[in-house]
């Protein structure tokens, strides 16, 4: 064999031996995260392969109480990574924490006061975990950890935010003025904003990336809009003087700021306007800001006159107003996907719910009824639809499916004494309860069809189900069944589609998370 060849074969030997490692890193097998309870309701907590004994289990942490810090219970998968986070109390104190898998245990992401209220979320790319800390709600205490690492505390102050662009902090001082300084996440760099500015409060407002910061100088006869960026000496007034400014804040793009304000001390009403300048795009005896489309295009504002509220959107690029809604009572349900958000009106007994596309050019009634309270909306993700929880005077529970832009809705269930929303697949409806008062509860799953009938999964377990995944086929179940009462638990696997009984996994174990499940079908509406 030449030189040339076995040259090329050891650079292919060293790629792929760096590549592997690399890409195995990247991946997951199937796993699981369980809890096991003991009589004093204190967990231990492991990572399992799927279907592996229990005695090749990795313990993540023992004798620890549950704490609802993040979405979900005790642990979770992060998504789009190969890490986990980890949340407990442990006696006088919570422990936030995270493992790499393949590691051999959990590091440290942050140790408080079991008393002090925490308040965390997290980024995925790069991996950046949030938490507010505050034992009083008038001074709060900001931490981040980067990487995995153990969270620094990079301000104390009245008010702290931060997202992956930096950490804002707030200090309002009666004597000395407002001050604003704008934090790096590593903490090495900090920007101080404004430098104790009178007649300003807490009335200071900053854009997603953290490049623009708007601030209201008000006294007893008029007030005035402020834009400052990081690093000028001075904010730079902007459009007219007001003499109330009521409301103010940045649009989707970042850049342009609207006012909800009144230019002379005589008018009766607030007005919408644009960068503070301007004829007023809306008139009310009340108006509010209430959110923005996912594309930053278009703004949603809500305003009172008389007796009846109107809600209406901005357009950024042609400068208008569109009236979407007007009635006695208008809500703001949230956004259901990137094109249309939701909103429902009450008149009387009756509520109605409202689809809106984005631009205004839409908008669907989708449910209208005097029989029902409109509880919960969740959408299915692989179905494109959207599911309505209802429940009328009795207390009877009822699912209405419906698209977002026809109406063509139907009830799914209707008149169940008890109902439970698990989980959903493109064919697939998962729900735990008892269609009548001296039934069993049971699980059950329905297709999404109009006059369908479900089938019952699981009838064996007298406190209900909770955790539902999808295997990663989507042709079984895996979850948690509380048999004898909460404390009892067990981890079960059942088909879909009710063709076998269920399959006892684990006893007294609770199902935390499935590796596979990155991206779920179904999601609350926010």
């Amino acid at each position: 064999m030449s030189q040339k060849h076995t040259i090329r074969r050891w650079a292919i030997f060293l790629l792929l031996a760096t590549l592997i490692p690399a890409l195995a890193a990247c991946s997951r097998s199937d796993q699981l995260l369980l809890a096991e309870y003991n009589r004093d309701g204190e967990a231990e907590i492991f990572l399992a392969e799927l279907g592996a004994d229990e005695a090749e289990w990795q313990s993540l942490a023992q004798d620890v109480q549950r704490n609802f810090i993040f979405e979900g219970e005790l642990a979770m998968f992060v998504p789009d990574s190969d890490r986990i986070l980890i949340w407990y109390q442990d006696g006088n104190d919570v422990r936030i924490e995270q493992m790499q898998i393949g590691d051999e245990a959990p590091t440290e992401l942050l140790e408080a006061d079991a008393d002090d209220r925490l308040f965390a979320r997290f980024d995925t790319d790069p991996f950046a975990v949030y938490v507010t800390e505050s034992q009083d709600f008038v001074s709060y205490r900001c931490y981040v950890s980067l990487a995995g690492a153990k969270a620094a505390r990079l301000t104390r102050s009245e008010f702290c935010f931060m997202n992956q662009n930096g950490v804002v902090e707030l200090g309002i001082d009666q004597d000395d003025g407002t001050t604003v300084t704008l934090i790096s996440l590593d903490g090495e760099e900090e920007t101080v904003i404004l430098a104790e500015v009178d007649e300003v409060g807490a009335r200071v407002r900053y854009n997603e990336a953290l490049t623009q910061f708007a601030y209201v100088v008000a006294n007893r006869t008029d007030a005035q809009l402020f834009l400052i960026e990081p690093g000028a000496e001075e904010g730079e007034p902007v459009g007219d003087e007001f003499a109330v400014i009521d409301s103010f804040g940045f649009l989707g793009d970042g850049e342009t700021v609207y006012v909800i304000g009144k230019p002379d001390e005589a008018d009766d009403e607030l007005g919408l306007f644009i960068n503070a300048t301007g004829e007023a795009l809306m008139e009310a005896d009340d108006m509010r800001f209430i959110s923005h489309s996912e594309s930053g295009d278009y703004a949603v504002f809500m305003a009172q006159s008389g007796n009846d509220e109107i809600a209406f959107s901005y357009s950024l690029d042609d400068n208008v107003v569109t009236e979407l809604l007007e009635g006695p009572t208008i809500s703001w349900e949230g956004a259901a996907t990137a094109d249309f958000f939701l909103l429902k009106m009450e008149d009387d007994d009756e509520s109605a719910l409202y689809s809106v596309r984005e631009d205004g050019s839409e908008v669907v009634e989708l449910l209208a009824t005097d029989a029902y309270d409109i509880l919960s909306l969740y959408l299915n993700v692989a179905a494109k639809q959207l599911l309505v929880q209802l429940r009328d005077a009795d207390n009877n529970d009822a699912i209405y499916v419906t698209s977002l832009d026809a109406e063509d809705g139907y009830f799914l269930l209707e008149e169940w004494h008890l109902l439970t929303i698990l989980n959903a697949s493109a064919e697939q409806f998962i729900f735990w309860g008892r269609e009548d008062a001296a039934d069993d509860v049971a699980l059950f799953s329905i297709p999404w069809a109009e006059d369908a009938a479900e089938v019952t999964l699981d009838d064996t377990a007298d406190f209900g189900y909770y955790n539902l995944y999808f295997a990663r086929d989507g042709r079984s179940l895996y979850y948690t069944a509380i048999d004898n009462g909460f404390g009892d638990f067990e981890v079960r696997t059942v088909p879909v589609d009710g063709s076998e009984r269920p399959d006892d996994l684990y006893r007294d174990t609770v199902l935390l998370d499935v590796s596979w499940d990155v991206e779920p079908n179904f999601q609350t509406v926010r």
